[in-house]
């Protein structure tokens, strides 16, 4: 059976060893999921894209095999494989190259879905940052699939263009941004009331209104949130830190898209600030990589 590894012993190793432990996790998806989801993140919070793309190659393979594997499971991981491809290809490109895709893309991802090559260009000149929608708050407030997904992409090509941050980091808060802004608005990260109050009370007393920025976090609920990455197996570190430390990221690339101004950007990290002292706790001492409690340290500077 596959063993989560840390990253220390992880980087440590040469590529043949990399490449046996990232076959056996793939291999064992469906008995070890905890440990092959963090390897997944691990991998991808430190962009290793072809030991990523390896690991998920593996994976898919063994679920297309099996009967017990469900269907959900194969669509997120054949989504990340194909995103790590596509990932990989930009980063070997320089900075100006035309967003265009090579044969050997189209085939390596055709060997997964059939893909329209028009609309692999179009993805790709998105994810490069030549494209930009001209977006309006409208667009945006109720956090509409499409509309956010379109959002997400703007913002990785944005951090890696102006903050030099890789496709495989970012990729983990683009995974998670769009589900925490969802359950705060739904009211499913606000606290529940007490059952005894309840039986007290006879009915839960109204709570006031609160107003957030559609598309900024406030520290309360983002606690919660980050709190059930860090508590509930499969324990996640890796996407939760991810999720953190690129706030800073993510509020510069709102203002540039005249979503969020200077004032509701400084307003919300000061508020984000409440929570690094406990995060700064939980990662330094989170053994096996020291990289994460560096990151939250840092904090909004990492």
């Amino acid at each position: 059976m596959a063993k989560q590894v840390t990253w220390h012993r992880f980087a440590q190793w040469d590529a043949h060893a990399r490449r046996e432990h990232v076959e056996n996790v793939g291999r064992d998806v469906l008995a070890e999921t905890a440990v092959f989801h963090q390897t997944s993140d691990m991998l991808s919070y430190h962009n290793q894209l072809p030991d990523l793309i390896h690991l998920l190659q593996t994976a898919l393979t063994e679920l297309q095999a099996n009967d017990e594997s469900n269907e959900w499971q194969q669509q997120s991981i054949t989504a990340l494989l194909m995103d790590s491809l596509v990932f990989q290809h930009l980063a070997s490109q320089p900075p100006d190259a035309p967003a265009t895709a090579p044969a050997s893309l189209v085939q390596a991802l055709q060997t997964i879905v059939p893909i329209d090559a028009d609309g692999l260009n179009r993805y790709l000149a998105h994810l490069s940052g030549y494209t930009q929608y001209q977006w309006q708050m409208e667009h945006l407030a109720e956090h509409p699939l499409q509309n956010m997904a379109a959002l997400m992409i703007e913002f990785l090509a944005y951090a890696n263009r102006e903050a030099g941050l890789p496709y495989g980091r970012t990729n983990l808060l683009r995974q998670l941004l769009p589900t925490y802004f969802v359950e705060r608005r739904t009211g499913q990260l606000t606290p529940r009331q007490d059952l005894g109050d309840l039986m007290r009370q006879g009915r839960p007393l109204p709570k006031p209104p609160t107003h957030f920025h559609p598309l900024a976090p406030d520290s309360d609920t983002l606690q919660r949130f980050l709190a059930k990455l860090l508590n509930y197996n499969p324990v996640r570190p890796y996407p939760a830190a991810a999720l953190f430390t690129l706030m800073p990221t993510w509020l510069t690339f709102l203002q540039a898209r005249q979503l969020l101004t200077p004032d509701a950007a400084k307003s919300t990290l000061d508020d984000l600030a409440n929570l690094k002292p406990d995060l700064v706790i939980f990662f330094e001492s989170l053994a096996g990589d020291d990289a994460l409690g560096t990151a939250v340290s840092q904090w909004p500077s990492a």
